[in-house]
């Protein structure tokens, strides 16, 4: 409790210093500031953002986030670390304040110390298009975190003027996640404008095609980022062995999962081509997609709306008990959900595919294709004001 306390203390401290540095700040720029810390959800719309902006994009990014950001300081962009408090509170805290359209790919502390300007613009465009993990002041850890902490998570909600989405269903989600009424621009999660564009599905699979000269099905293991350490029951050489010759068994981790990723290294035997594929491409042609509390599926619903999905939800009453659930997930999913290595494989064997035609109405009702297009529509009608 102590140490809860401490950092409580230090959180507090640090907005303490954020409000005090932007006091100093006056003058409302034109730039485009994008806050990021999911490079890979995120590669997508910032590439959009840059083709329109150009120099004017700035770009405020986590340190996972350092190599693409790089990469666009190289083409002119200003780009500045978040987790470097000397350069957060000279730099980053006077362009936040002066902005006037910010774009956020996740929960940023800062904001939550910044008086905005009433003309400010503050996107939350999130990392996902849909939700099955509990998040903001509903996830369980959150409910149990001290009442500073809870003014301070609520102090950063407060900031977000508009929400991208892709359905009513997720803007009743994030209204409920943070306690507050919001704004909801109904364009659809960006990303989602791959999964229509039919010249990129067509070139995924000539790829697919080049890269699985012997058309294997392709089972892709997606799993969620657990906070804290807990080993995968995933057995690698099971799966493949029982999926049979006809099958691919792949894992695609969670960046940040260092366990699984060793997992994968010490078994030696992922060495296929499509390894190095990004997620966005494996989703167009995974004739079955393993998750569990990932967002993954909504976008795979779309991506491939004739594929199957099983959960693979080994832990779900400890996770139910530490994060938490979205309600209707344990009905929806209650026949795919499997908790064993042998589960799994009759699942994948057996389970039909998927009709995701009244799944996509509930979670993908608002991508038509042009999600980022109408994002950036909406952004220049700002400046114009």
């Amino acid at each position: 409790m102590q140490i809860r306390s401490v950092k409580s203390l230090s959180k507090s401290f640090y907005l303490h210093c954020v409000r005090q540095a932007s006091k100093f700040a006056r003058h409302q720029h034109d730039q485009v500031v994008f806050m990021m810390s999911f490079p890979s959800t995120s590669e997508y719309i910032l590439e959009k953002l840059y083709e329109r902006y150009q120099g004017r994009l700035v770009i405020c990014y986590t340190k996972n986030a350092q190599g693409m950001a790089i990469e666009y300081k190289k083409k002119g962009c200003q780009v500045y670390p978040l987790d470097t408090f000397d350069v957060l509170l000279r730099k980053i805290v006077p362009i936040l304040k002066n902005s006037k359209v910010i774009v956020c790919d996740n929960y940023f502390a800062v904001l939550g110390g910044i008086d905005f300007l009433e003309s400010t613009k503050i996107i939350q465009i999130w990392h996902a298009n849909g939700a099955i993990k509990k998040f903001g002041l509903e996830a369980n850890y959150a409910k149990h975190a001290t009442q500073i902490d809870q003014k301070r998570y609520q102090e950063v909600y407060a900031r977000y003027t508009h929400y991208v989405v892709s359905s009513q269903h997720m803007a009743d989600i994030f209204a409920k996640s943070y306690h507050t009424s919001i704004e909801v621009l109904p364009f659809g999660y960006p990303l989602t404008d791959r999964y229509f564009d039919q010249k990129i599905k067509e070139q995924v699979e000539k790829k697919y095609h080049e890269d699985n000269p012997e058309q294997k099905k392709l089972a892709l293991y997606v799993p969620t980022y657990r906070e804290h350490y807990q080993e995968n029951p995933i057995e690698i050489d099971y799966m493949q062995q029982a999926l049979g010759e006809g099958w691919h068994f792949m894992i695609h981790p969670h960046p940040h999962d260092h366990f699984l990723k060793k997992k994968i290294a010490d078994n030696g035997k992922q060495t296929s081509k499509l390894d190095h594929w990004p997620l966005s491409d494996l989703l167009f042609v995974a004739d079955c997609l393993i998750t569990d509390y990932s967002s993954v599926p909504f976008e795979y619903s779309l991506a491939n709306p004739a594929g199957k999905t099983v959960y693979f939800c080994y832990d779900l009453n400890e996770y139910i008990e530490t994060v938490g659930v979205q309600e209707s997930f344990i009905e929806e999913t209650s026949k795919k959900s499997v908790d064993s290595n042998e589960a799994l494989v009759r699942e994948i064997l057996t389970t039909s595919h998927d009709d995701s035609t009244e799944f996509n109405k509930k979670w993908n009702a608002f991508p038509q294709g042009n999600a980022a297009k109408q994002l950036i529509d909406w952004i220049d009608k700002q400046y114009a004001n």
